[in-house]
């Protein structure tokens, strides 16, 4: 009877797309277990991203790459989007919600199974899952939308002094045995030597290079975290005639600004948003990301500063110690408030509320006035146990590969 009555509530439609996307692969595995449960785990690591080779999965693969674990491991991808047609050898693709038999045979053969938001559930006891995550943690509260699996064995998080928000805000019990401080693999990349990723975007030079990562307000699935309309996807710039003003600006002090969009970001409001590209005011989209294959944590080196908002990116760029900037116009809209109680220690950076503050932060970075350095080094030892490129190398050794 349950079956009629989510046809009745979802529709036949929905229960379809739910059918086809999740439930035919979980019945899948489930017969797979079976036939294999006393058979040993295969040399097999099975990894999920954020949005593709990108974040902590994307740097732990190409650290496995780099040292060669793909000769004596079969690495398989999770994907969001269509499998590349050239990946490494002994490495393979399979779309995330479709289902495929040699998919699902490969979850349930795997020694480890590693994600940053959707989780691939291990079938087997004897299986490792990891929880990577995306980013330390966001200022604006996400409980509602986290519900982890039970079968994680473990979660990465930045340090012990982090340990009780991340619990907090990712809804997970507290458990010392099951939190891993390790380092974060897609920081590693910050203290390694790494071709200029801005090349890929521009030739010309400029003085600074200022990136915007903006998180998301309207998601491409419907999700709204904000009460207001916001015609670009990002606040503060409301017409035209401010981006015709900031661009003045930029130019006379010859500093490019980049507006990386979320990638989960509405496409409406960006098709608007690429329109006002101008000379010294680039849009990165996600489709433009995997267009030009750039890595979101090697442009963060090549920025003098950043400008965020509530996004977890500000506790990557953190590490670099360069000037932050928060742009917090819509704060009174946001509809969930701040995940921790003492937002201000988490904020050490200028606050933007209106175009003049940005303009004057964007003069401070031309003029090398960093007026925060002191509190953001003073979070930064608070909140990274590591500061030293060998996450990978940890996490390597941890799991005994």
């Amino acid at each position: 009877m349950w079956v009629l009555g989510y046809l009745k509530e979802k529709g036949i439609k929905r229960a379809f797309i739910v059918l086809y996307e999740y439930k035919i692969d979980l019945f899948l595995q489930k017969i797979l277990s079976i036939i294999y449960r006393k058979v040993p785990l295969k040399n097999v690591i099975v990894i999920m991203s954020h949005d593709d080779f990108d974040c902590n999965g994307g740097a732990f693969y190409d650290y496995l790459i780099k040292k060669e674990y793909n000769q004596k491991y079969k690495i398989i991808w999770i994907l969001n989007h269509d499998v590349p047609k050239n990946l490494s050898d002994n490495v393979y693709g399979f779309k995330y919600l479709r289902p495929n038999l040699k998919k699902d045979y490969y979850i349930c053969r795997a020694k480890v199974l590693t994600a940053d938001s959707n989780i691939i559930k291990k079938v087997r006891k004897d299986q490792v899952s990891v929880y990577f995550d995306h980013g330390s943690f966001s200022l604006k509260s996400v409980r509602k939308y986290f519900a982890f699996s039970e079968t994680i064995d473990y979660y990465l998080t930045a340090s012990a002094n982090f340990d009780p928000i991340f619990c907090e805000t990712r809804n997970v019990p507290y458990s010392s045995s099951k939190l891993l401080h390790l380092g974060y693999p897609m920081h590693d990349v910050f203290y390694q030597d790494t071709p200029s990723e801005l090349l890929k975007m521009t030739k010309k030079k400029y003085d600074k290079v200022i990136l915007w990562m903006p998180t998301f307000r309207k998601s491409i699935g419907g999700r709204n975290d904000s009460n207001a309309e916001y015609t670009y996807g990002i606040p503060l710039i409301e017409n035209q005639e401010e981006f015709d003003t900031l661009q003045r600006i930029l130019e006379g002090l010859n500093i490019l600004m980049i507006i990386k969009i979320h990638p989960k970001q509405d496409k409406d409001s960006v098709k608007l948003l690429m329109k006002c590209a101008s000379k010294n005011i680039s849009v990165l989209t996600g489709d433009t990301v995997k267009q030009l294959d750039i890595d979101n944590y090697r442009l963060l080196k090549d920025a003098d500063a950043l400008i965020s908002d509530y996004s977890s990116i500000v506790y990557s760029y953190i590490l670099l110690d360069r000037p932050i900037g928060f742009v917090l116009s819509d704060l009174g809209d946001m509809k969930y408030g701040f995940c921790v109680d003492n937002p201000d220690f988490f904020m050490t950076g200028s606050r933007i509320y209106t175009l003049e503050d940005m303009i004057h932060f964007i003069r401070n970075v031309s003029e090398n006035k960093d007026e925060f350095r002191k509190e953001r080094q003073n979070l930064c030892n608070w909140l990274h146990e590591y500061q030293d490129g060998h996450s990978c190398e940890r996490i390597v050794k941890f799991l005994n590969l």
